[in-house]
């Protein structure tokens, strides 16, 4: 007896869902299929396929070399209309020995003959044609074997000078019972082949090509490399700083970016000026270095100040002060120094490298006043957060919870003020507003979460009891959280009104004080007030704040939006902003070799091993010092790699930065292209494939030694 069982309902349900999502798979591809127009019709259309067969024979003959051209002309009598039974074949005798052999040796219009040639220049192109007494010249077209006309009227001549070839003798009115001027032309080459022109300009084009995508890798790799340890988890989860230090550190930064940009950057904007006139310009400089080392040696020199840990602060801070004061000078006077230099050195090929320390110079002047904001307010910030860090220890609740939510007070209101001032310029970016306040209000919904119930779970925790339900809770509570404080901050600010209407926040302003101030940044103000204030009056001053995550978030964010960019918008719009050129390519490309190399570069830093960095630390070293003995070592051959890996990849997207302006061969290759040019565009092509091949094998080897 047959006692076999029947299939599972399991083997049957899986069974069925196979079937159904191969359904559900044709589907889709049919629907997929549908949208993107993909039909057959087109492809078989007999003027499309004549076309595109024209454009590839042309690129595939690319207009590469040339080479000096003699041009022959040779004349017979031809008699058109001439009765059928005079009609045979007719030995021509032509200048220099040539002579053809025309079969019949006179036809009516449209009647096809047969013209054979001997003794003609070797290897030359060669045409026919009827001359008219009017001076109107007609060509002969070819027909091919098969008797079609070709619609071409230039034929080879080959080696030995011997030719034939089918022409239709052309009709126009006047032309039947005449004799008329036949024209050989034809054209040989003469001397050895040279690149032509079209390649000499490609030439050019390809080396502006791998310059421009040579400077976009080099000028992105600083910064690259900057993020790459900034979005390195690795590194940057076990930095956490208490709360207070954070926003005192953070309030103070505004206050040293303005002190830094009216007085330090007056003192560099002075060093340019005075580096514009070279003498005066390094006497000022090495009066400074000389003052600055007289600075520090009386200030070492003064026992007081290193008996005590406030007097070694003091210290610090003075020379801190004195060394970003002589930096800013001297920097801008070396800025002033090179815009002299680059004046000078305007001949031959010095004026290369004029150019170049010329427009450093320049960069210098227009960045001075911003790199002195930047080192005031990291001079004021780090100071003021070292500070507060003993003074804030030793404080308790309440105390600790008031300060909190004073210090969370006025550091909320600057920053949703600066994004609000931000998010102004554009529709768009209004929603940071929005998101910042969602990020505030998530924190506040789970740090009430926790001081409602930290005595609860810190029982909990005690007896090892599992708290995974307590992580969904705060989960949930950080979503709540966000969720309302976004809604809130949408409605108060009318975010709404401005994205489907398209319009920037009102430019209405509150008179305070004799001061305008617009009513957008005060509502944004008031809101981050209070978020920051109860946030920092829950968590008090002493809360361990993850400054390293936050920094990994951020910079990490700044990345992915920068990679999701698509280096053809950056090119129009840095287009759009310095004009059609090379420059507008190097600063797309640059932007998107940051966002790139600096993803790839802080993968390799968070896959290092971390036998080293332990063995580094064993010794006390601190966290600069693990970073360049521990981390470093470990990460320069994969950097190189990947730094030669961009440079091939930045000279292939030159190619269609070039179709928007962006300088390179592309901008020419859309030229030909436009133009139909197939035989001149062949050659950017081949020119663009070999330098990729060898850029491609060239990144490849050293990958394979290195990585």
């Amino acid at each position: 007896m047959d006692h076999s069982k029947p299939p599972s309902s399991r083997t049957a349900l899986r069974t069925l869902l196979i079937v159904l999502a191969v359904v559900v798979g044709v589907v889709v591809y049919a629907y997929g299929w549908t949208t993107t127009d993909i039909s057959l019709d087109e492809v078989q259309d007999p003027t499309r396929t004549g076309n595109v067969q024209r454009a590839l024979r042309e690129l595939f003959n690319p207009d590469l070399f040339t080479r000096d051209r003699e041009a022959k002309s040779f004349f017979m009598a031809f008699f058109i209309g001439c009765p059928e039974e005079e009609q045979q074949r007719g030995h021509v005798d032509l200048e220099g020995g040539a002579y053809v052999i025309v079969t019949p040796v006179c036809a009516d219009p449209d009647d096809v003959i047969t013209v054979e040639g001997y003794n003609f220049p070797e290897n030359a192109i060669a045409g026919i044609r009827l001359n008219r007494d009017t001076g109107q010249a007609q060509p002969f077209q070819i027909i091919d074997a098969s008797g079609k006309n070709t619609q071409e009227s230039i034929f080879d001549v080959d080696n030995t000078g011997y030719f034939k070839v089918q022409v239709k003798v052309p009709r126009a009115r006047g032309l039947s019972g005449e004799t008329h001027q036949v024209e050989f032309q034809t054209v040989s080459p003469s001397g050895l082949p040279r690149f032509s022109e079209t390649a000499r300009t490609v030439g050019d084009k390809m080396i502006e090509t791998i310059f421009l995508a040579l400077m976009a890798t080099t000028l992105a790799v600083p910064i690259s490399v900057v993020l790459s340890f900034l979005s390195a988890r690795n590194l940057m989860r076990e930095i956490g700083v208490p709360l207070g230090t954070v926003l005192v550190g953070f309030m103070l930064l505004p206050v040293g970016a303005v002190l830094g940009w009216i007085l330090l950057g007056r003192l560099g904007s002075l060093g340019v000026d005075w580096g514009e006139k070279p003498l005066q310009g390094i006497l000022a400089s090495a009066v400074a270095l000389a003052a600055l080392i007289a600075a520090l040696r009386f200030i070492n020199g003064i026992a007081p100040l290193a008996e005590s840990v406030w007097g070694r602060r003091v210290r610090g801070l003075i020379l801190n002060i004195l060394m970003l004061t002589a930096g800013v000078f001297v920097l801008g006077a070396l800025g002033g120094v090179f815009i002299w230099l680059g004046k000078q050195l305007d001949s031959g090929l010095a004026e290369y490298l004029g150019n170049f320390v010329g427009t450093l110079g320049k960069l210098v002047d227009l960045t001075i006043r911003g790199i002195a904001a930047l080192g005031g307010a990291a001079l004021l910030g780090s100071a003021g957060a070292n500070w507060s860090a003993d003074l804030l220890r030793h404080v308790r609740e309440p105390l600790s919870n008031i300060l909190g939510a004073i210090f969370g007070l006025i550091s909320g209101a600057l920053l949703m003020a600066a994004t609000a001032y931000v998010g102004g310029q554009a529709v768009l970016l209004s929603l940071l507003n929005a998101l910042v306040a969602a990020l505030l209000g998530g924190e506040v919904a789970v740090l009430a979460y926790q001081r409602l119930f930290q005595t609860q779970n810190g029982k909990r925790q005690a007896r090892h009891e599992d708290t995974r339900g307590d992580d969904a809770s705060r989960t949930l509570l950080f979503f709540i959280g966000a969720v309302v404080a976004f809604l809130v901050t949408a409605q108060v600010l009318d975010l709404l009104r401005a994205i489907v209407d398209g319009r920037p926040p009102s430019e209405r302003e509150w008179d305070i004080l004799g001061l305008g101030v617009r009513i957008y940044l005060g509502e944004a103000a008031i809101i981050g007030g209070v978020l920051g204030a109860v946030a920092g009056g829950l968590a008090g001053t002493n809360m361990s704040f993850p400054l390293g995550m936050t920094v990994y978030n951020a910079s990490r964010t700044i990345l992915n939006a920068l990679r999701s960019i698509e280096p053809l918008i950056m090119g129009i719009v840095f287009v759009i902003w310095v004009g059609v050129g090379p420059f507008a390519g190097v600063l797309a490309l640059t932007l998107h070799s940051i966002a790139s190399l600096g993803k790839l570069y802080s993968e390799q830093v968070e896959s290092i091993e971390s036998g080293p960095i332990e063995a580094v630390q064993a010794t006390g070293a601190n966290r600069l010092q693990t970073i360049v003995y521990g981390v470093v070592p470990q990460i320069i051959p994969p950097y190189i790699a990947f730094t030669m890996y961009r440079w091939d990849i930045n000279v292939r997207m030159s190619t269609i930065i070039g179709f928007v302006g962006g300088g390179g061969i592309g901008f020419l290759l859309q030229q030909q292209i436009n133009l139909l040019r197939y035989q001149q565009a062949g050659v950017a092509v081949l020119a663009i494939a070999v330098v990729v091949s060898v850029l491609d094998y060239a990144s490849a080897a050293i990958r394979e030694r290195y990585v």
